[in-house]
Formats: structure tokens, C-alpha cells, sequence
């Protein structure tokens, strides 16, 4: 296998493993939701507390590996141009390690 083939293959691997911890944070929040709605609906409310703490973490821990596969997919994306392989990636594949700037933002107030 030449560099470049193996360049395409995981950049394909990589973006298929994205869209899919996406659509695991989206079905796992749509769980949340579920939940929330039924606390709501219940009379013991209470009982649904913890699971419910247990699919927040779920949620945190999604949001947590897929910072990560953005941060490999950067590392992999430095790799391809060091080694002159012309993979390009998009740049919605970035995750910026710093602060976020507010500058442009509107406030939504109620």
C-alpha cells in the first residue's frame, strides 16, 4: 500500500468515524430529551434523577471523544502535508484549542 492510498483510507476512516460519534451524540441527546420529558410527566420525578445524571455524562463523555477524533483528525491533516501526500481535509474538521472569542456575537435576552 503507498502512502498516499493509505492517506485516502484513513481520511475516509477518519470522517466516517465522525459522522458517526455525531449521530451517537445526536440519538443520546434525543435520549436525554426522552427522559427530561418523562421526569416531567411522572409523579416521582426523582426516581428518574440518576439515570438521567448517567445520559448527561453519556452526552459529556460523546462530546469529549469527539474533541478528540478533531484533534487526531488535525494531527493526521499535519502529517499528510509533511509528507507531501495531498490529502485535503475540510476546515470544518478544526477545533480551536484556545478561548473562544465573543467578538461578533449577539446576545439573545428574553
Amino acid at each position: 500500500m503507498t502512502p498516499t492510498v493509505a492517506g485516502m483510507r484513513i481520511a475516509r476512516s477518519v470522517t466516517n468515524l465522525e459522522a458517526d460519534l455525531d449521530s451517537l451524540l445526536a440519538q443520546s441527546g434525543e435520549l436525554l430529551a426522552e427522559v427530561a420529558r418523562a421526569r416531567i410527566a411522572t409523579v416521582e420525578a426523582h426516581t428518574m434523577q440518576q439515570p438521567l445524571a448517567r445520559l448527561a455524562n453519556v452526552q459529556r463523555d460523546l462530546v469529549g471523544a469527539r474533541s478528540e477524533l478533531v484533534r487526531a483528525h488535525r494531527d493526521f491533516s499535519k502529517l499528510a502535508e509533511e509528507m507531501d501526500l495531498g490529502v485535503i481535509c475540510p476546515n470544518v474538521a478544526q477545533l480551536h484549542d484556545h478561548t473562544p472569542s465573543l467578538e461578533g456575537a449577539t446576545a439573545i435576552t428574553a
